[in-house]
């Protein structure tokens, strides 16, 4: 498998492959804004309304509750949360967990299973190995230790049922990195239209979520090549018009999360299936889905399949993808589109 030149690294760093952020319209009307933290990076919400100032200071304020809320059901970084409680207790019977959790981790063995484990929450372990995770580190794992860690990942161990979440080995660590931004994107779009509001988009870390419309004119995100000497934003190669059927994507990539381990390059995915950090020509993947948690999860199991095999499985399932993979000095990078992609979306060029 191919691997990612240096160069071509440098030059991700230089220009973010993938930008997704609303596009300016030239519509009328006034549209209100509103920025917060959380998940370790920042939240955008742009309404295609003008609100006073006591009205966006609410609406702020339950958005920042709602957010809250999914991290101390999902975080693996607050020891106290719903999902670490869980991780730390080694109880085999089925355990009670929230509806939030429930619907999370339902969504994710799903995909687990079409991907034959490809995709996997129980990779926390391997996860903190490679010092990804709340667990850090600077060197290699070694193979005696990946190996050990590979006897405690499986999602076949988790039984979700209506009694709760049971997993036959007490040692199990559910990560749900892979899938709760996106989550905690439909979660601030639900708390958007249940306040009444239905023309929006929202945006977590690149993942985005939109409705209705921005005065009659669809909301629009731009998709980015990486061309040296561009700064970010800048090069826009085309803009997705969001649809009702498909207003949410979300968006994986190892050009943005990697390390040095041992003198290698270790990628913030690893694959569940050796316990291994690896690269290959795919840099990133973009799904298109119902909600930002179903595409958030179906992005990071294309880029565990990686360049042979993520196509393909995009268009098994019925899944609108966005493929960028490295390409060579002539062509820097190669975009594929499954069908679904091509026959769901519309494209305009900026």
């Amino acid at each position: 498998m191919r691997r990612i030149t240096a160069s071509l690294r440098a030059l991700l760093l230089m220009a973010t492959a993938l930008l997704l952020a609303a596009c300016g319209e030239k519509t009328g009307g006034e549209t209100s804004k509103l920025t917060g933290e959380t998940m370790g990076t920042t939240w955008h919400v742009s309404i295609a309304q003008k609100l006073d100032a006591p009205a966006q200071a609410a609406l702020q304020q339950r958005i920042d509750s709602a957010l809250e809320a999914v991290n101390d059901s999902m975080s693996t970084y607050r020891e106290q949360s719903e999902l670490m409680r869980y991780n730390h207790n080694p109880a085999t019977t089925p355990q009670p967990v929230s509806d939030g959790l429930r619907r999370v981790i339902g969504k994710a063995l799903e995909i687990s299973g079409q991907s034959d484990g490809v995709y996997d929450i129980t990779v926390g372990p391997l996860v903190n190995l490679w010092g990804f995770g709340p667990v850090k580190r600077q060197d290699k794992p070694a193979d005696s230790e990946i190996a050990a860690a590979l006897q405690h990942v499986g999602y076949h161990k988790l039984q979700l049922g209506e009694a709760g979440l049971a997993k036959s080995d007490p040692q199990i660590f559910i990560d749900l990195s892979s899938i709760a931004k996106g989550y905690g994107v439909d979660v601030v779009a639900e708390t958007l239209l249940d306040g009444g509001y239905t023309n929006f988009i929202v945006e977590i870390g690149g993942e985005v979520r939109a409705s209705g419309s921005k005065y009659g004119a669809p909301w629009r995100v731009g998709i980015e090549r990486p061309e040296q000497g561009l700064a970010t934003g800048e090069g826009v190669e085309n803009i997705i018009a969001m649809n009702e059927k498909l207003p949410a994507m979300a968006t994986s990539g190892n050009y943005r999360q990697y390390a040095e381990r041992g003198g290698e390059m270790a990628y913030h995915i690893v694959d569940p299936r050796d316990g291994r950090s690896h690269s290959s020509r795919l840099l990133s993947a973009t799904v298109l889905a119902a909600d930002c948690m179903t595409a958030d999860g179906y992005a990071t199991a294309l880029m565990v399949l990686g360049d042979e095999k993520a196509l393909e499985f995009a268009d098994r399932y019925g899944l609108a993808a966005e493929l960028i993979l490295a390409g060579d000095d002539k062509q820097p990078f190669i975009i594929e589109r499954s069908r679904a992609f091509r026959a769901a979306v519309q494209e305009e060029k900026p």
